[in-house]
């Protein structure tokens, strides 16, 4: 059987909610060893949110949002309000290669959980703090915030809204994904290099400067040309058409996107060549371009009546950049999501069978990853204080009944 990559690593994961849970699950998918340490006086809000409940009944092991963030880990309670408490994480820690945090400044220290005080306990530790804006500088290091908000300190809302219009917030918290999916690839980074060299470091990641990174071409081109993208919608600086177009039925989009001739050809040819777009205006990139408004009204008034599936289809058959916007029952349902294996199925001893997104890369070296079911809140503390840490059961059964293993 092939060894997974990150076998006889592991991850002391205090994280909780989006970001760190995803850094440590991926980290746990490539073999590592996660353990998720949690307590039942602050219970993560993955497992309680009451919109992720499998079929809307409550309860700390049946929330779709937290089983879809934790799967591969071991799940223990610990009361780090408790000096014996924050003994016992120490030692998880001197056993660990990694430490993983995503709390405010003030939190992080008020728990010991900062570099300084993990580089006493192993001096070559890896360890990983996510926040809204960094662990340091000025007053912003100590805030405390959500994805979004790292979208409004950067300034994303106010660019990417339409012409003329408010700003518009992106849907959901996509901020927290973008980090974590950034902050594995440093991980890995940071684990070569202590392999290499001895030497542990500190990952302070900042989501407001992730966020950053996805706006390259508004930052660059004001501060190198001092123009001001803001508001420009779905537009691109050469492409049109270039946008997103309602189609039949509720609420459903398809984007189109023409890059030169032969592909506004081909969108002719897919249109039936209707007499509009022999216009002397649409002749060329640059008339096109010039005339993307009036354009994209004529390529909305056909894709109205379209079913998006069936048309994005036709168009990328005819070589013409076309994608539909897919509704999360759509994307269940997408059979290449399927087929490339994205999806898995697990049986769940509470909720039932249930579907998850899986890790969105494949290991030639390694085609079986670790997709072992999302512990429940408390479910290895046994295996994890008696067997790691070698306390005898009646030490075990002590610090239960003192709520230090809460």
């Amino acid at each position: 059987m092939q060894r997974l990559p990150l076998e006889g690593i592991r991850v002391a994961d205090f994280s909780w909610i989006i970001n760190g849970p995803q850094i440590a699950q991926w980290l746990a998918t490539m073999g590592a060893e996660v353990i998720k340490i949690e307590s039942q006086v602050y219970i993560d809000i993955g497992r309680t949110n009451p919109a992720g409940m499998a079929d809307r009944v409550a309860g700390v092991n049946r929330s779709g949002f937290y089983h879809a963030l934790n799967y591969g880990k071991k799940a223990i309670t610990l009361n780090m309000g408790n000096p014996k408490g924050r003994d016992l994480a120490h030692e998880i820690v001197r056993r660990s290669d990694f430490v993983l945090e995503c709390f405010p400044g003030p939190t992080a220290e008020k728990l010991g959980l900062t570099y300084a005080e993990m580089k006493k306990l192993k001096s070559d530790i890896i360890m990983i703090s996510v926040s809204l804006l960094g662990k340091t500088g000025l007053e912003p290091s100590r805030w405390v915030g959500w994805g979004p908000m790292a979208c409004c300190f950067v300034g994303m809302f106010d660019a990417q809204g339409y012409p003329g219009g408010p700003p518009r917030q992106t849907g959901g918290t996509w901020p927290d994904y973008a980090i974590a999916s950034s902050v594995v690839f440093h991980a890995l980074a940071a684990l070569r290099h202590r392999n290499r060299t001895g030497e542990g470091q500190w990952i302070d990641a900042s989501m407001g400067e992730t966020v950053i990174g996805q706006m390259h071409e508004w930052f660059t081109d004001y501060f190198m040309n001092g123009r001001d993208r803001r508001q420009w919608g779905n537009r691109d600086d050469v492409m049109a058409p270039h946008n997103t177009y309602r189609c039949k039925g509720d609420d459903h989009w398809i984007a189109i996107a023409v890059a030169n001739q032969s592909e506004w050809e081909a969108l002719r040819r897919v249109m039936g060549n209707p007499s509009w777009s022999d216009d002397a205006k649409f002749a060329d990139q640059l008339s096109r371009w010039t005339s993307r408004d009036e354009l994209d009204v004529h390529i909305a008034a056909w894709t109205r009546d379209q079913d998006h599936l069936e048309l994005a289809a036709r168009l990328q058959a005819a070589g013409v950049a076309a994608g539909p916007v897919l509704d999360s029952a759509e994307l269940h349902n997408n059979p290449h999501l399927w087929e490339w294996g994205y999806w898995w199925k697990m049986d769940h001893h509470e909720v039932g069978e249930r579907i998850l997104p899986g890790m969105p890369v494949k290991l030639s070296g390694a085609p079986q990853l670790n997709y072992s079911y999302p512990p429940d809140l408390g479910e290895h503390n046994r295996e994890v204080f008696g067997g790691l840490l070698g306390l005898s059961d009646a030490e075990i059964k002590l610090l239960i009944e003192e709520k230090v293993i809460y």
